[in-house]
């Protein structure tokens, strides 16, 4: 459950952050700029999720 909760937290910091890095490259907004948000900020909430598991298991 802990992990849940970090990793949607961690999901939200991720996108933000990667968003704002995205705007500040210039890329345009539009499908591909969000996708590859989603995809990594989701990827990154993968990661976080792993951490919180391996560091309580």
């Amino acid at each position: 459950m802990l992990s849940l909760i970090v990793s949607t937290i961690a999901f939200f910091i991720a996108s933000f952050f990667i968003r704002r890095y995205f705007e500040d490259m210039g890329i345009p907004k539009g499908f591909t700029r969000g996708t590859m948000v989603f995809v990594l900020a989701t990827a990154v909430s993968y990661g976080v999720a792993w951490v919180v598991d391996w560091m309580a298991g």
